[in-house]
């Protein structure tokens, strides 16, 4: 009867160590979380209107992308193109919003840029 209590013992200090050092290991990993980074550049802004742009996406530690452009239309791709049209004049500023997210995590990070658009000729 001593041996089996002895045996339950050890097992379940055991098990109560190997706990413990796998909450040690996750309370770790929590300092090492990697924050998703929204950024991007655009391109093809030059001329007069209308004018495609294209969106180049250099996020980091992001998986999933939502580009939300100036008419509330929106884009899950990677590196959209948008076609923007001016006809008041006179140049014209257009917003556009990258939202990038870690789906691991659910954390998410945003980045917004003004694009200027010259008018049609």
């Amino acid at each position: 009867m001593n041996k089996i209590l002895s045996f339950f013992a050890i097992c379940c200090i055991l098990l109560v160590s190997s706990c413990t050092k796998v909450d040690e290991e996750d309370q770790k990993n929590v300092g090492t979380l990697t924050l998703p980074a929204a950024s991007f550049y655009y391109t093809g802004n030059e001329g007069p209107a209308p004018a495609t742009v294209t969106f180049h996406n250099t996020s980091e530690y992001s998986d999933q992308y939502k580009w939300t452009f100036h008419n509330g239309s929106t884009s899950n791709e990677f590196e959209p193109s948008f076609t923007y049209h001016n006809n008041t004049g006179e140049d014209k500023t257009f917003l556009v919003i990258l939202t990038a997210t870690d789906t691991y995590t659910g954390e998410t990070n945003t980045r917004s840029k003004s694009i200027l658009i010259l008018p049609s000729n």
